[in-house]
Order: structure tokens, then sequence, then C-alpha cells
């Protein structure tokens, strides 16, 4: 079977992105629609080892099928590679539409901040799908009374006053992802409006063998936090709920078993003297402390915080004695 041949162009494509997936570790998928070419300079600019951006890349663009090719030559000379073979099925669903790839081994929030300074501001052209809702806001609009046509066309209330068109209620002209309509292009550009910016948009993220939701580069370190937290917190539960004992559950295993010791020595003539319990137990026999937050306390003292919320002790002898964290 004969092997095709490609231009010397293509060619060029197809070893300048090899090289670049040898040598990167993270891809940006990046939407390109109505970005221009002054814009992609500026990146590039930037993004060499003498620019002026906190980080070194390579912006590559290209068409989607050429890069798929590059993914599946890659994954057929080398079929046994897990990584590859991800690359190629999960870089097939995602090269649609006009996206190009920015590569790094650097911070990744640096491309984030990177794409969303990079935009430019835009009139509204007929037949443009709109990225965001455009309202115009009631007052005057500093047009001359023969342009009510266009309001009008618009059904969009309006009055005269000193010489001059004022709008009459804020209005939402164009809705995001609709169509400019004539009417509507030609009403902002005679207000001198520019409703849109436009720049790259995040697709999706790759960062050495994981793919995952530009999101997450935006989210806030309190964001992340909680996210761990309730993630710990579903570890814990899962752990208890089985009865496997994990680093998640260990604390609250461990004021369980305290709880049901020191409740089986409160009720009997049961002594021990780990965490001071023997001493604990004196002391709510004379009325010093209560029994709940006494056992608490005890336990506390040699187990991790999160055991402080346990379910307290009772003093009764008439209590159940299996207690754990969901009583």
């Amino acid at each position: 079977m004969a092997t095709r041949t490609y231009s010397a162009k293509k060619e060029g494509f197809f070893t300048r992105m090899n090289q670049y997936l040898d040598e990167y570790e993270k891809i940006v998928v990046v939407s390109c629609d109505n970005v221009t070419s002054r814009q992609f300079n500026k990146m590039r600019i930037g993004m060499r080892p003498t620019g002026d951006l906190p980080f070194v890349g390579k912006i590559l663009m290209g068409k989607n099928t050429m890069m798929k090719k590059v993914m599946k030559d890659r994954l057929e000379a080398d079929p046994t590679n897990a990584v590859k073979e991800m690359q190629y099925e999960k870089f097939n669903e995602i090269l649609k539409l006009n996206v190009g790839l920015i590569f790094t081994n650097d911070d990744l929030s640096h491309v984030v901040k990177m794409v969303d300074e990079n935009v430019v501001q835009a009139q509204a052209k007929v037949g443009a799908v709109a990225p965001c809702d455009v309202h115009i806001p009631a007052g005057p609009t500093g047009l001359e009374p023969g342009q009510t046509s266009f309001f009008q066309a618009l059904n969009i209330h309006t009055k005269i006053t000193k010489g001059s068109i004022d709008i009459l209620n804020e209005v939402h002209l164009i809705k995001q992802n609709e169509k400019v309509g004539p009417s509507e292009a030609t009403l902002l550009q005679k207000m001198g409006l520019k409703p849109f910016y436009y720049g790259l948009m995040l697709v999706e993220i790759y960062d050495k063998g994981t793919f995952f939701s530009p999101k997450v580069l935006r989210m806030t370190t309190e964001e992340k936090e909680a996210k761990v937290k309730a993630a710990i917190a579903n570890v814990t539960g899962l752990s208890l709920a089985l009865g496997w004992t994990t680093q998640a559950s260990f604390p609250h295993v461990a004021m369980n078993a305290f709880k049901n010791i020191f409740s089986v020595s409160l009720g009997t003539d049961y002594d021990f003297d780990a965490f001071g319990a023997a001493q604990l137990k004196q002391d709510i026999k004379e009325g010093k402390v209560s029994a709940a937050p006494a056992a608490a306390a005890a336990a506390s003292s040699d187990a991790p915080k999160a055991a402080a919320a346990a379910a307290p002790v009772e003093e009764s002898e008439d209590e159940d004695m299996g207690m754990d964290l969901f009583d």
C-alpha cells in the first residue's frame, strides 16, 4: 500500500507538534473564535524566554484533522503506552471547531491570567453570535429625533428631551448565544457602543496525564479547602459505615471506643487510668464536672480535634452502650 505524502508545510507542522508534545507536560486547549492575529502575536512574543510573561510556552494552531493525525501516529508508534492512548482518545473528542493548543511546563495559573487579560473590545457585527448579553441603560442616547425609526423597529420606548432621544427603560437588546440582527448592530454602531470582548476561551486542561475542567484553575483557596474537607468527610462516613478503620475515621473510632469504655466504667466498679479516666470518674461522682463535657475533654486530649464533635456520654446506667458516630 502506497504511503501518503504531505507537503513540506504539513510535515513541518507534524514535526513541530511532536516536538511540543515531547517537550511540554501541560497543554491548555483554547477556543479561538474572533481572535485576531495581533492578539496571537502578542501572546507568542510574551511567552518567549525573553518575553514579559511569567512563563515560557508555545501556541500551536492548525487543522483539527492534522492534530488528530499526530496523536494517532504517536499511539500507533507506541501502542502499549497508556498515556498516549488516553491522549488520543481525549483529544479526538476535544479537537472540534476553531481550537488551538498552548503548551507549557510552568504554572497554569499564569496561562489563565494571560488568556483573561488578552481581550479586545469590538463592535457587534451582523450575523455574529453574541458572547454575552447586551443591555442598553435608560437615559439619553445622544441621537437626534430623526433616528427614532431604529428604536421603533426594536420596540424600544423613547421620548424626545431637549432635541435628543432618551430611552425610557433599560433594554435587553441582545441575548447571549443569539445572532446579532441588522437593526441591533446599526443601533449599537450609531450609539458608539462596543459591547463585545473577544479573546481566547479555555476549553480543557491537560496536566501530566490528567484532563480536567478550566473551572479548577479558577477556584479560590477557600473553595479548594472546602472540597478537600467535604471529600475527607465522605471518606470518614463511608469508612465508619463499612466498619473500616482508615486514617480519616480513626479519630472517631478512638473517641467512640473511649466513650463506650467510660460509659461502662461510670455504671460499674470498673476503673481504668488511661486518659485520666479514673480521676475523671471521681470528679463526676463528686459533682465537680458533668459527664458529657468531661468525657469529650478527656478523649480529645489525646485524639485529634475532629473527634470532639462526637456524641456525648450520658450518665444513666440504663443507657444503650452501643454508641457510635451516628447516635
